[in-house]
């Protein structure tokens, strides 16, 4: 009966899924698989060919092996490891090389032979890659193939560097990496503008020889290229959708990953459900949204239609149900954002006490806290909170230096057309130009006159030169 039940709950998913309670308990898992590869292996006489990823996904199966190696005993002098890819072109000593990254974390602390190490050569010139590409290919065939390949997951759906369009039979290559992925990147090179363009990857149709294969991933971001690979249709748009083809491959993710995946997040489609509060408005939302009606024009044939006939036999009737989560939703929305003086707020979010609070709103730039919420802004102030603004970046590099310029012009302006002083105005702004050092001579413009872009259309330096004015 509980296999039954498991087949009904996973009916959706294409391929084996394993659900970790967290990263950790999932890296110790898939370290426990190596391992006990290399010790069958070991006790054979034999070598376990191991292919290997890099990233943020293995840190941590890396470091349960090196546990494993320096508490239990664990040797790797019969193991020999593939890597996945490298980014091209790539120094073996750059911070960001794969090569070192695997030092760092792997190869420095264990007993491997380095000669029994292959990872791909960020430093070759362009014809030469080729024949690299397949003297990697032929050295992996020449040992019977990989053991086992563990492997992670980009937002792309990628594989190794197998991005969106790779061929289901592709060998190592090299490729053009995906925006997506070079935006991803961004962070370990220091801005988008210095990853690397290309990559050399073990291509799908390698993967795919593999005799089994372990696809890791961690975190809520995953979740939605998760289920595209796990439950979506096979496509050239989202690579890891190949390994449904696979007999041999396994999906080890922590509860965040999965959280997407039908059995978690509409279970209701899949089994009998236990319907508390939450989930049985979690579902009459997702209902109103799946046939496009009003939470109060939904009726038993939408519920039926769409795994709820358990629902509304258990707490019905349907109209009922549908009462009960309106006002519950109903009951969320406050003209109070801050809290209500007085108020009885046992059914709304209107906090009697503390009567005024200390409000404190993040704004990720200067515009944006009256952009995205003026109105909740004005009512807190005028319901007498203490609101507090904290700007995350100054905004100057949103606004061209010519504009600052254009902008100081029409307060000289302005001022002389009301007979203030203007000296002090125009004595910064004379600065500003000499700074700037704008490449078309400028003048101040007419009250009326048009304004045109006389000044260096550079960001950035507006800045330094209020800072040097400031000095």
């Amino acid at each position: 009966m509980a296999r039954l039940n498991l087949l009904e709950e996973t009916r959706y998913e294409k391929l084996p899924v394993t659900v970790c309670p967290n990263p950790a308990a999932g890296a110790v898992a898939v370290a426990k698989r190596i391992a006990s590869l290399i010790k069958s292996k070991q006790a054979n006489g034999e070598k376990a060919v191991l292919g290997l990823a890099t990233g943020v996904t293995p840190i941590a199966v890396y470091t349960e092996l090196i546990r494993l190696h320096k508490d239990e005993g664990l040797s790797f002098k019969n193991v020999i490891t593939f890597n996945l890819d490298e980014y091209y072109p790539m120094r073996p000593d750059a911070p960001q090389s794969y090569v070192r990254f695997m030092n760092e974390n792997l190869f420095d602390h264990i007993d491997i032979d380095r000669a029994n190490i292959h990872i791909p050569d960020g430093t070759l010139p362009e014809d030469k890659i080729a024949g690299f590409c397949i003297n990697y290919e032929k050295q992996i065939e020449d040992l019977g193939g990989l053991d086992l390949q563990i492997l992670g997951i980009g937002r792309t759906g990628h594989i190794g560097f197998n991005e969106p369009g790779s061929a289901p039979n592709s060998g190592t290559r090299l490729v053009t990496l995906d925006d997506l992925t070079r935006t991803d990147a961004a962070r370990d090179f220091g801005g988008k503008g210095a990853v690397p363009t290309k990559a050399i990857t073990m291509g799908v149709g390698t993967i795919f020889k593999a005799r089994e294969i372990i696809l890791m991933a961690w975190s809520k971001k995953k979740a939605t290229i998760i289920k595209k690979a796990v439950e979506g249709e096979l496509s050239g748009e989202v690579p890891a959708t190949y390994l449904q083809l696979s007999d041999n491959v396994e999906f080890i993710l922590d509860e965040p990953a999965a959280s997407e995946l039908t059995r978690f997040d509409t279970p209701w489609l899949v089994k009998d459900c236990n319907w508390d509060n939450e989930l049985k408005k979690k579902a009459v939302i997702w209902l109103s949204n799946t046939v496009n009606k009003p939470i109060l024009k939904l009726i038993d044939e939408d519920y039926n239609t769409h795994g709820m006939a358990h629902l509304a036999t258990e707490q019905g009737p349907v109209y009922q149900i549908n009462i009960d989560i309106f006002n519950q939703i109903q009951h969320t929305i406050t003209g109070w954002p801050g809290g209500k003086p007085g108020a009885d707020d046992s059914q709304r979010p209107e906090r009697a006490q503390p009567d005024k609070k200390r409000v404190l709103i993040f704004s990720p730039h200067p515009d944006d806290d009256v952009i995205s919420m003026g109105g909740t802004f004005i009512r807190l102030v005028d319901q007498g909170h203490d609101v507090h603004v904290a700007y995350q970046t100054s905004g100057n590099t949103a606004v061209w230096d010519d504009d600052v310029l254009r902008y100081m012009e029409f307060a000289i302006d302005f001022n002389s057309s009301i007979g203030d002083d203007n000296s002090k105005l125009k004595g910064i702004h004379s600065d500003m130009r000499r700074f700037l050092k704008p490449s078309t001579p400028t003048r101040l413009t007419p009250r009326g006159a048009r304004c045109k872009r006389l000044y260096p259309q550079k960001r950035g330096d507006s800045r330094r030169a209020f800072r040097r004015l400031a000095g």
